[in-house]
């Protein structure tokens, strides 16, 4: 296995969880964007809810005078069919944009069924995340199911047709779109996407509704906590979250109080002299107890990693 590949499937494991409604005997419903199951956010801003299914993102239609911006594919060119046949019931916009909250497939594997004359608009880092891991993370997600392998068979991902660094803004014809790649956090390339006049956020998997974060072997627990600082700046009314149901700014509040937490109890539990192994298994036990509602608690354990290994 190769380190690229490790990394996958390190990832995967902590960004793939079960719905805290299905029991675990119950097969996984299958990773499909839904048809007909469009509803309007705000006087701009649409939404494909995610159903609380695996492998399925929120995918967002943000549509203006004159253009229409779609926030992540769903998994493979099947997927993004799909929102493009959802995008042209409430948009007739010739001009088409894409972007990614970020590299894993479920959020960028579909782009290359995005019309020729389309834009895929990609954040440097983003890009080389999809260079670096995106194959491996294919051919992880690929290995989970028949139907993931044959959504994501020979999948490419679609070149980028514009790059950003750290900051776009993108008018869509009355309605102003930012997109900000703001540091490691679930991924190096986690791209926000903010809906300036709807006050929606789309932040991607860097703030969930109860849920635990996903830390990655390249994420980092003060560069989050510093994100969700500029996140709670531009003072949203709604925020969608890759997966899992929406909210509002105080979903960002609930998020820095529990990764607050999970740093002061590493702290606490390092000058103990403890191992990053011992601090990451008490500190999960732990916050499961406090949070008994909150889904994925096997992710808290890389949280404490992350905060442990930043700690002099």
């Amino acid at each position: 296995m190769t380190i690229f590949s490790a990394i996958s499937t390190f990832v995967l494991v902590l960004a793939i969880g079960a719905p805290a409604s299905r029991q675990p005997t119950e097969p996984p419903p299958p990773p499909l964007v839904k048809e007909n199951a469009t509803v309007k956010l705000s006087d701009h801003v649409y939404v494909i809810p995610d159903g609380n299914v695996g492998g399925v993102p929120n995918v967002g239609i943000i549509v203006g005078s004159k253009g229409t911006l779609i926030v992540d594919t769903g998994l493979g060119p099947r997927n993004m069919e799909t929102v493009l046949r959802e995008t042209a019931k409430v948009s007739r916009n010739a001009d088409l944009y894409l972007v990614a909250t970020h590299f894993h497939p479920e959020h960028a594997g579909g782009s290359s069924a995005l019309p020729a004359n389309a834009k895929f608009i990609v954040a440097r880092v983003q890009q080389q995340d999809i260079e670096e891991l995106g194959p491996g993370m294919m051919k992880t997600f690929a290995g989970m199911s028949p139907l993931h392998a044959e959504l994501l068979n020979n999948v490419q991902f679609r070149k980028p047709d514009l790059l950003f660094d750290t900051e776009y803004r993108l008018d869509l014809g009355g309605v102003n779109v930012v997109f900000r790649a703001l540091g490691p956090t679930h991924t190096r390339g986690d791209t926000i996407v903010f809906v300036e006049q709807d006050r929606v956020l789309f932040a991607g998997d860097i703030v969930m509704s109860q849920r635990f974060l996903a830390f990655g072997a390249q994420s980092s627990g003060e560069t989050w906590l510093k994100v969700l600082d500029q996140l709670e700046a531009l003072r949203p009314d709604r925020i969608v979250p890759s997966h899992g149901v929406m909210g509002g700014e105080s979903l960002i509040a609930r998020q820095r109080t529990v990764l607050m937490q999970v740093r002061t109890r590493v702290g606490e539990l390092k000058a103990q002299g403890l191992s990053a192994d011992n601090v990451a298994s008490t500190v999960t036990s732990e916050l499961q107890a406090k949070y008994p509602s909150w889904t994925t608690p096997n992710r808290v354990g890389a949280a404490a990693r992350s905060f442990y290994s930043e700690m002099k």
